[in-house]
């Protein structure tokens, strides 16, 4: 009886070793199994899409944005300020985007500008609406009014009058043009449409006002008549540049068609019966480029006077920026030094 006592508990130790052995293999393999779940959440939660290297690195993208968007504004700021202070800002009116670009850089024909004239009375407190004209070398930054900014009359109902503003008439657009720009923070010169075009190292016109003189009755044989006919100013050539350029932006569409205005340039129409003397004009009703005889010498002299448009021709400081608009009809260019 106790050998079989001691041969079944022999085989019950040996069952219970076997099932700790058992027990111990399982609680290993799920010891396992939860190691490598945790260890694919802690790979997740480091390396995937929202883990922590790729919260860092946007983080620190963030933190960037808002530096240099903060920075920007500061400078807005500054800008404004300053403004304000030169006179030239409105604190009450919405900050423009500062870009700080030169106007040079990207100018192009046609694009619309605001232009501060530095004087009150014109258009609205001193702001017109120009066009660019040329940005080149030669040229240099140049902007011409987007329509007319004034009537301006030239020639006289007698001879004597007639015949000294037809002498003058380059001289006198050139100097009424020349008004827009002595007051303006922004310009170098100014000049009436078709006047000499070029400018030189200083960014003025060159030789705006040149003037031909005569003879210029080569065919008129009774000048005898009429006192001082041998000091007329003789025809010239000075708005071929400006004519061509701006009928050319005309026909692609860029600028629109603006009709009556002088001319800075002479024309003189002589035969044997008569001489006429003439400052020319664009009239787009007619058929742009016209001339207009301010006083003519038959076999005694007589005046006219006539009317038209004055279009100033602006060359800019080449440092002025861009501190706000695209450059197009809706957001014109802003300009600031």
């Amino acid at each position: 009886m106790k050998k079989i006592l001691e041969q079944e508990n022999k085989y019950t130790k040996s069952i219970k070793l076997e099932t700790n052995k058992a027990i111990t293999l399982i609680a290993l393999i799920i010891t396992i199994i939860v190691l490598l779940i945790l260890a694919g959440v802690t790979i997740n939660l480091t390396l995937g899409e929202n883990g922590i290297f790729k919260t860092a690195e946007m983080a620190g993208k963030n933190y960037t944005q808002a530096q240099e968007q903060e920075l920007a504004g500061l400078a807005n700021f500054e800008n404004t300020i300053n403004n304000i202070i030169a006179g030239t800002g409105n604190s009450d009116t919405d900050t423009p985007e500062v870009t700080g670009q030169f106007l040079k850089e990207v100018a192009k024909p046609g694009d619309y500008v605001k232009y501060d004239t530095g004087i009150s009375t014109v258009g609205e407190e001193g702001v017109v609406i120009f066009r660019i004209l040329y940005n080149n070398i030669e040229h240099g930054l140049q902007i011409i009014s987007d329509e007319n900014i004034e009537k301006l009359s030239l020639g006289g109902d007698d001879w004597a009058t007639a015949r000294d503003s037809y002498n003058n008439a380059i001289a006198t657009l050139n100097q009424r043009a020349e008004y827009y720009a002595t007051s303006s923070p922004y310009a170098l010169d100014g000049r009436c449409v078709g006047s000499v075009p070029t400018v030189g190292a200083d960014g003025k016109f060159d030789a705006k006002n040149t003037e031909n003189v005569g003879p210029v009755k080569s065919q008129f044989i009774s000048s005898s008549s009429v006192e001082g006919i041998g000091n007329m100013k003789d025809t010239d050539q000075n708005y071929v540049t400006d004519s061509n350029t701006i009928e050319n932006l005309e026909k692609a569409g860029i600028f629109e068609e603006v009709n009556g205005y002088w001319l800075a340039s002479r024309y003189v129409d002589s035969n044997d019966a008569y001489c006429s003397f003439i400052v020319r004009f664009i009239d787009k009703v007619i058929g742009d480029i016209r001339n207009f005889p301010l006083c003519h010498v038959l076999t005694s002299g007589s005046g006219s006077l006539h009317s038209q448009g004055l279009r100033p021709c602006i060359s800019l400081n080449p440092d002025v920026k861009i501190v706000g608009g695209d450059g197009s009809e809706g957001t014109p260019f802003e300009l600031s030094l």
